[in-house]
């Protein structure tokens, strides 16, 4: 029970199957916990893998409202709020943190070939420390160089390439941050 005071901590961990919501009190003890499964990704193309963003967000409000259920335990006991979400997810967005097509999930494979290799002082550089290769190869995985060549149209309005978690403290904070 709470006691009036804001002294839980919520952690919420977006995975990749599902939305977890845990709430903990001052010394650490687990007092509620809820589970929203997610459909993990979709494959418009084979080797895709999208979602929605917005489906994170709302599996976030889905799983805190089933932690709020509980006799005595509400949102406004949380002093703070710690997240967690899926590796390399990608989220476009415009100036205002709006979507502007489905995150790429980190299980994406979609690759872009044929790009010129690093020039210049950097690219020789690269080549004396034989990482050239490797290089190319963070190129192809790049997401922004796909969608750069794919979707020209989404590339030139993407104000900023968020992670999932940093797409996600977007929308609990108003800001863009993130601690990765």
């Amino acid at each position: 029970m709470s006691n009036g005071s804001a002294d839980r901590i919520l952690a919420i961990d977006v995975g990749t199957q599902s939305v977890r919501a845990l709430l903990f009190d001052a010394r650490g003890d687990l007092l509620r916990r809820a589970k929203v499964p997610i459909e993990p990704y979709v494959s418009p193309q084979p080797g895709w893998a999208e979602q929605d963003p917005e489906l994170y967000w709302t599996s976030i409000g889905d799983a805190c409202r089933m932690l709020w259920r509980e006799p005595g335990l509400s949102g406004s006991s949380v002093a703070g709020v710690a997240l967690t979400t899926q590796r390399g997810t990608i989220v476009c967005v415009d100036a205002s943190g709006r979507p502007l097509r489905p995150a790429i999930v980190w299980l994406d494979q979609r690759r872009t070939t044929g790009l010129p290799p690093v020039r210049g002082i950097t690219g020789l550089a690269f080549r004396a420390l034989g990482v050239r290769e490797t290089v190319a190869a963070f190129q192809a995985d790049a997401e922004v160089n796909w969608l750069r060549r794919h979707e020209p149209e989404t590339w030139r309005q993407t104000a900023r390439y968020l992670l999932l978690s940093g797409f996600l403290a977007h929308r609990l904070t108003g800001r863009f941050i993130d601690s990765t």
